[in-house]
């Protein structure tokens, strides 16, 4: 997700002022009144109503999903309250720039002082690990952030989930060196726990740091079922775990609905006179030394009407493919880019949608749907090294459209091609049913 500067706020509202243009009718102290929006809803523009009224009713606006994420918040019940408290201010933020070093690793091999190392910081962050996992088992999960304030909002509650996981894995890093396999099973199975809450979450970067922690898990699973001593109970700790979260995965719609909220938020903004609140720091200085700041901020006014449509129109097809596995809605994506760069050096260049609001959705999308076909290769895999008898047919690939390559032999399973290719292979030890 890209992040926006606060500070720019203050500085485009004085440079709009500066420069005659209308007075700011919302106040941008109270992202609120975006969520609302007001001045989109009252542009007279016929085809732009129609696609911004559906999404009205359906209660998609920013307010209303705000108001959706707030209902029944129980704080003193609520474990991402209590984790947040965990790994206050920039403790989560150190926690995960320290582990950057070490995660993710991809073979789980720590070389002697790299794993004392790791060793001592797992020590040393014990008691939050301790307190991650009583956070787990509190009576409400439930995340909370503000759609009101679009790509703004505060979603440091990704930062605090990822350090939680993280240490949970280097703890079965640690567990695996000291050959104790109960502990590492189940740090890897609460590790999974963590990305899995994470991912329930509708927006866009929640969902893509989830997978990103779940690979980094599977890692650490396929570390400890290479271990001559691993047992059939150990592997079936993450097994359960996994097989539970496989069962509830969520809708990707959720998330790309939530995401054109804060598209709307963001054009709301526009509207507002403050487009250059809506730059990061880096894009208002490149585009100033290239001396195209006042070009790009009259073009984008000038069209912002039209640009909104294409938008709303490839987020609607984007929101209803989501029906569809992604091998069968890759082509639809392939085709909606290719109408953006249609676009490109026309008159009707949608400038917010094709330079930021549209950017590489086919490419996120298809992160959410590896981790989906992976998360199932695993789980199909644990199940067959626990003594699961196979299916009739192998399940087919979301990603790929292929089914999963399965090969079960005396003393081991084999589950490949995850991501059509040989690149991908879950190898685990064969145990007989119990």
């Amino acid at each position: 997700m890209r992040s926006l500067q606060n500070a720019l706020v203050a500085f485009a509202a004085l440079l709009l002022c500066g420069c005659g243009e209308r007075k700011i009718v919302h106040d941008p102290n109270k992202p609120t009144d975006y969520g609302r929006l007001t001045l989109t809803r009252q542009v007279n523009h016929p085809e732009l109503s129609q696609l911004v009224t559906p999404i009205i009713d359906a209660e998609q606006s920013p307010l209303a999903l705000e108001e959706a994420l707030a209902a029944n918040q129980n704080p003193p019940q609520n474990g991402v309250v209590a984790l947040m408290k965990i790994y206050p201010g920039p403790v989560a933020d150190q926690v995960v720039n320290s582990t950057d070093a070490w995660l993710p690793n991809k073979d789980f091999q720590f070389p002697p002082l790299t794993l004392e190392k790791v060793h001592a910081y797992v020590v040393r962050h014990r008691q939050k690990i301790d307190l991650g996992r009583a956070a787990l088992q509190m009576p409400q999960w439930k995340y909370f952030w503000q759609p009101t304030a679009g790509y703004l909002a505060d979603v440091h509650f990704v930062e605090c989930t990822k350090a939680a996981a993280r240490l949970e894995t280097l703890a079965a890093a640690v567990a695996i060196a000291d050959q104790d396999l109960e502990a590492a099973s189940i740090h890897a199975a609460f590790a999974l726990e963590f990305a899995s809450r994470l991912g329930q979450v509708n927006h866009v970067y929640a969902r893509r740091t989830a997978a990103e922690l779940r690979e980094e898990a599977f890692t650490a699973v396929a570390a400890l079922a290479q271990q001559p001593d691993v047992t059939r109970e150990q592997l079936s700790t993450v097994g359960k775990t996994l097989s539970s979260h496989a069962a509830a995965w969520p809708d990707d719609a959720d998330a790309w609905i939530a995401d054109r909220a804060c598209g709307l938020h963001q054009y709301e903004l526009i509207r507002d006179g403050q487009f250059l609140s809506t730059l990061s720091r880096e894009e208002y200085l490149e585009l100033k030394n290239e001396n195209e700041l006042e070009a790009i901020t009259r073009a984008v006014t000038r069209s912002l009407n039209y640009d909104e449509t294409v938008y709303l129109k490839q987020m609607r097809a984007i929101i209803e493919s989501c029906r569809l596995p992604f091998y069968q809605r890759a082509e639809l994506l392939a085709q909606l880019h290719a109408q953006l760069a249609a676009f490109e050096g026309t008159n009707d260049y949608p400038t917010v949608a094709a330079r930021w609001l549209l950017v590489d959705i086919d490419k996120q999308q298809r992160i959410a749907a590896r981790d989906h076909a992976l998360s199932i290769a695993w789980s199909l895999a644990l199940d067959l090294a626990t003594g699961e008898e196979p299916p009739q047919s192998p399940p087919t690939n979301l990603l790929t459209g292929q089914p999963y390559q399965i090969r079960i032999e005396p003393q081991r399973v084999v589950v490949a091609a995850v991501d059509g290719g040989e690149d991908e292979i879950i190898l685990l030890p064969r145990f007989a049913a119990k």
